[in-house]
């Protein structure tokens, strides 16, 4: 055999012992092992079955079963959210208990701490989760709106932090001082209360023991442990309910379920409650707008409809003039406010209604239910109305939006009075006459939208007046300007400019300034906010007065240049506010002819109803003082001492509101002509024009109808004239 030949056999003799099974090998040693002993006389272990894999071993069955490792609560990483009972009453009872005490100067007041489990209940009613730096609580704990304690602690301060914090975590009612929980009777407002991981679904209730199952068993089902039963063996106690969302998360950008959407109460209606009832209560400066608060949520959703367009918050009036767009009282909420980001997001999902829709019933059944009457369907939520249905009250009727017009709307007044005239004393006298009239028979119509700048009001039956505006400013500016051309509303003294009540009489009934003063002219309006104050200017140009005569006295009613001859006017206005404090000083220059001068300025003031504040909320207060200053004229012969004279007004107003819906009123003015000496009244030259007048009324008001009864007493210097008149009045707005 050749040396290569034996090289191949050698590997193919390898090649068959590394073939052989390794099993195969292992086995016979295992028998040689128990050949061998065998004949040594030792008896060999039993064999033992190799374990399954899913059959537990029998030292392992024995052996007690293992508690699951411990999981970590999630809420053992967050910061422990302050309760009411134990971190925010202490600091309200030794910060606001001496006034808000039930001893204390505020004891009247709507939130009065006595000590007691519905101190909670109280003070939730001041508190915004969703926006809680804006909450009540805080802003007039700040002094950043008004409050008649002022400011009791600082925004950087410790007891601000906590009553914040407690406020963002669902304000939770805490334990109480014995170190029970305290006692919850009303839910937290606007959002759940935080939830608690790791606490056991059932209270007081301990889990039982489960059984084993057989292998190849089918479980039996277990039955759910009630509160409060003894435990059956067998049966196991039903997983923890999923925790609820906290109040962060219920403040966050609405998610496609309805039910996360916010809505109309309480977030939207108390944030504009807070912030806009001081001019557009029933009773306030703007009560006969489109636009009035209620303490209702479904009276305030009423008067709130017609200015939404549910679904788009950008063409919503209600959200423009919120932003400050066209609208006389300024920007109600800045840009990227809490307050302003609220409104949008409840627009944009759909302008949600008060009740909240049924929820869905997720829960199982594991038996066949017992026979009974069948569940009614939930009921479902509210559709908010079309923007084009018929309004509600004060909201006009929106015409829709046309190419080129753009965004149209109706509104309007109309009023009926039955008057007892020409009297003197009381109505019921012989020489007293009856009449029946309409003043207010206007209907106007008005263009706006928050895309475009341009502006349009026009009285449409009597053309009284038509302004067209452009609003000059950008968002980012931290002023407003707006300017405004036409037949305009002159801005002279207090809001609303429609009617003056210098002299004591108001509205159709006045006697010093024009009955509508309105003239052709440009104007100008500046705004600027700065946290609770707005300061707000008005610069203007209109067709003025003119003398007839050289030698006649002003009527400032009657004596305005026509258009073919006219004589220029300027002034301004300047105004201020404060809360319900409003303030304004208004001047103006016209040249008379003649070379004489007319000097005309106003100051007037107006406090409307301080809410929070006992007593005083129920009351709204408005005054002011006017003179006309007539001079010049020395060079022609007809000025000088002795012939520049001045006239005076002025009016006092007196509301008591009982109610949002009820007030009654007194006012009183003094009005005098022609005076060439003394401040306010030349005694050596009265006339029967130099009068004061006096009235008490009652007026009630439901939606857009009003009623009321008058009782007037025109007093006069000299001379005295039966003038004194009764009126009853009914009127509509729309």
């Amino acid at each position: 055999m050749r040396v290569a030949d034996l090289g191949t056999w050698t590997l193919f003799a390898c090649a068959l012992v590394l073939s052989t099974p390794g099993p195969a090998r292992a086995q016979s040693q295992e028998e040689k092992r128990r050949q061998l002993q065998e004949r040594l006389g030792i008896k060999p272990p039993p064999a033992q079955a190799t374990p399954d894999a899913g059959t537990p071993s029998p030292t392992e069955a024995a052996r007690p079963p293992s508690a699951p490792p411990a999981r970590t609560p999630a809420s053992a990483n967050r910061p422990r959210v302050p309760g009411f009972a134990e971190d925010v009453r202490p600091i309200l009872e030794k910060e606001c208990g001496s006034c808000h005490g039930p001893d204390g100067m505020a004891s009247r007041s709507r939130w009065v701490l006595r000590g007691e489990p519905a101190d909670y209940e109280a003070t939730l009613r001041f508190v915004q989760p969703a926006t809680a730096a804006q909450s009540p609580l805080l802003k007039k704990g700040t002094g950043t709106t008004l409050h008649g304690g002022k400011k009791v602690f600082a925004v950087e301060s410790a007891e601000y932090a906590t009553i914040l914090r407690w406020i963002e975590g669902g304000a939770p009612p805490g334990k109480a001082r014995g170190g029970t929980p305290a006692a919850l009777t009303t839910a937290s407002p606007g959002a759940p209360h935080p939830s608690h991981d790791g606490a056991p679904a059932s209270p007081g209730a301990t889990p039982a023991p489960v059984a084993a199952t057989p292998p190849g068993a089918t479980p039996a089902p277990v039955a759910a442990t009630p509160p409060g039963a003894n435990p059956v063996p067998g049966a196991s106690t039903p997983p923890a309910s999923p925790p609820a969302p906290s109040a962060s998360a219920s403040a966050g950008p609405p998610s496609g379920d309805a039910s996360a959407a916010p809505r109309f109460a309480p977030q939207v209606h108390e944030a504009l409650l807070a912030d806009c009832s001081s001019c557009h209560a029933s009773d306030g400066m703007a009560g006969s707008s489109r636009y009035v608060t209620h303490a209702d949520p479904e009276q305030h959703l009423r008067s709130v409809e017609p200015l939404v367009v549910p679904g788009t918050a950008a063409s919503s009036i209600l959200y423009q003039r919120a932003k400050g767009d066209s609208h006389p009282g300024g920007a109600v909420w800045e840009p990227g406010s809490a307050q302003l980001s609220l409104l949008a997001r409840w627009l944009d999902a759909g302008a949600l209604g008060t009740t909240p829709p049924a929820p869905e019933n997720t829960a199982v059944a594991t038996a066949t239910p017992a026979p009974g009457p069948a569940a009614a369907p939930p009921t479902p939520p509210s559709t908010p109305a079309s923007p084009h249905a018929p309004s509600g009250p004060h909201g006009g009727v929106p015409l829709g939006t046309f190419p080129v017009l753009g965004s149209l709307s109706l509104n309007g007044r109309f009023d009926l009075n039955y008057e007892r005239v020409n009297y003197n004393d009381h109505p019921f006298k012989s020489e007293g006459e009856s009449a029946l009239r309409s003043y207010h028979h206007f209907l106007f119509l008005t263009r706006q939208s928050a895309e475009d700048p341009v502006t349009l009001t026009l009285e449409l039956l009597s053309l009284q007046f038509w302004e067209v505006g452009y609003r000059l400013s950008e968002a980012s500016w931290p002023v407003k300007v707006f300017a405004k051309g036409g037949k305009i509303l002159v801005p002279f003294g207090a809001d609303p400019l429609f009617h003056h009540g210098y002299g004591g009489l108001a509205g159709f009934d006045q006697r010093v300034l024009p009955v509508v003063f309105a003239r052709e002219g440009l104007t100008v309006n500046v705004e600027r906010r700065m946290g609770p104050l707005a300061f707000s200017g008005d610069a203007y140009v209109i067709s003025g007065y003119r003398l007839k005569r050289a030698d006649a006295v002003l009527n400032l009613q009657s004596d305005l240049a026509p258009l073919e001859d006219t004589r220029l006017g300027v002034g301004a206005r300047l105004g201020g506010s404060w809360g319900p404090i409003n303030v304004w000083y208004s001047p103006y220059f016209n040249s008379l002819g003649f070379g004489r001068r007319l000097f005309l300025q106003a100051l007037d003031v107006a406090v409307w109803r301080p809410r929070g504040l006992p007593v005083l909320e129920h009351f709204s207060l408005g005054a002011g003082l006017l003179r006309a200053d007539v001079s010049g004229g020395e060079a022609e012969g007809y000025g000088g001492p002795g012939e520049d004279y001045y006239h005076f007004a002025s009016y006092l107003q007196l509301r008591y509101h009982p109610t949002d819906w009820l007030y009654v009123q007194y006012r009183q003015g003094l009005r005098t002509f022609g005076n060439r000496r003394g401040l306010i009244l030349d005694s050596n030259a009265l006339t029967r024009e130099d009068a004061s007048s006096h009235n008490v009324g009652v007026v009630a008001r439901w939606r857009g109808l009003s009623a009321g009864l008058f009782q007037f007493w025109n007093l006069e210097k000299t001379d005295e004239t039966p003038d004194d008149f009764t009126r009853l009045v009914v009127a509509y707005e729309f």
